[in-house]
């Protein structure tokens, strides 16, 4: 690869120290197009402009969510060299949601101290979850994935959660996951090397376009869908926004505009399901995401998912997913 004489750097620059603290059932994907970048920033400088560790809770090997295990460099809570300000200068927290821990007090009980020593801290996909736990996120925006963004708001009213890709907010950084975290830190990196040096970082990996921090998750209302249908896509949104109101479907036919008739016309080319249909299972959906992310009780559940009878909400649930609520609430935090 091409290496620039503008890109090389003096000496005197020190390296930026970054660490990435693992779970297991992180996303490996996620994580690779985080510490990727550094690599590659390296090389194309011609100088370590970037240093990483890769640490876990006790120094042991996680595996991703796909199985591949991956050894650290370090103990959180007690690296080697790493003891104070001087060892990092950012901290990205790398897991799923619930991010598994034997000793959660003590790992946030560190993240507090690093923050009280001015290191950035950052949480890519579930990581923000650890974060707002250890209420080092209140007051901030933070980007949100779409598929726990409902439990995410519920569990944590003080953070600022958004549908961005990535944010960068003041000694915060936040990533909604999947390649995402490579858009954030080729941003970070332009404002510390130049958009040229970002942009060839950028071409190593093929990747068109870096996208920031005004870009917004185009899954949306629509992720998992794909529809050619204008009526439907804005019947779907919604359906979404409204997933705690028990709606009317002839009242959303006539906010989208179109008879009652034509929306189920639609639906059924479309969906193959009815408007009906899909609004519940939407609010199923929602509902088992809180029973998974969050510590709610099933009763407020299925308030939040829009059931005014609980006894209702359980006979739906059960038919949906084989069980009921409090059978799933307990399988899933097993």
């Amino acid at each position: 690869m091409r290496q620039d004489a503008s890109h090389e750097a003096g000496d005197a620059d020190a390296a930026m120290r970054v660490g990435f603290l693992l779970s297991d059932d992180f996303p490996l994907v996620t994580f690779s197009a985080a510490v990727e970048p550094y690599r590659a920033a390296n090389e194309v400088m011609g100088a370590e402009r970037y240093r990483w560790r890769i640490m876990t809770e006790d120094g042991n090997p996680v595996r991703s969510s796909s199985g591949i295990e991956v050894s650290p460099d370090a103990d959180f809570q007690y690296p080697a060299d790493l003891q104070d300000r001087a060892g990092f200068d950012m901290v990205f927290v790398v897991g799923s949601p619930d991010f598994p821990l034997k000793n959660e007090a003590q790992v946030l009980a560190r993240l507090r101290f690093l923050a009280s020593r001015g290191v950035m801290l950052g949480a890519i996909t579930g990581g923000i979850f650890l974060l707002a736990r250890a209420g080092l996120l209140d007051g901030y925006r933070c980007a949100v994935h779409w598929y726990f963004a409902s439990s995410f708001r519920e569990s944590f009213p003080k953070v600022v959660a958004t549908n961005r890709l990535f944010e960068i907010d003041r000694n915060r950084c936040t990533c909604s996951g999947g390649t995402a975290s490579l858009d954030m830190m080729l941003t970070m990196m332009s404002d510390a090397l130049g958009r040229s040096v970002a942009n060839e970082i950028s071409g190593w990996f093929l990747h068109n376009r870096i996208r920031d921090v005004h870009d917004e998750q185009s899954i949306g209302a629509m992720g998992e869908l794909s529809v050619n249908s204008a009526v439907v896509t804005r019947a779907v949104e919604v359906f979404k926004a409204n997933l705690e109101t028990p709606l009317q479907i002839v009242a959303v036919a006539r906010q989208v505009g179109v008879t009652v008739r034509q929306l189920e016309r639609l639906f059924k080319d479309h969906l193959q399901i009815s408007p009906s249909r899909y609004f519940r299972q939407e609010r199923l959906k929602r509902a088992r995401e809180l029973l998974l992310y969050t510590n709610m009780p099933v009763s407020e559940i299925s308030l939040a998912a829009g059931f005014s009878s609980h006894s209702h909400f359980t006979r739906c649930y059960r038919m949906q997913y084989g069980r009921s609520p409090y059978a799933d609430q307990k399988a899933l935090r097993r």
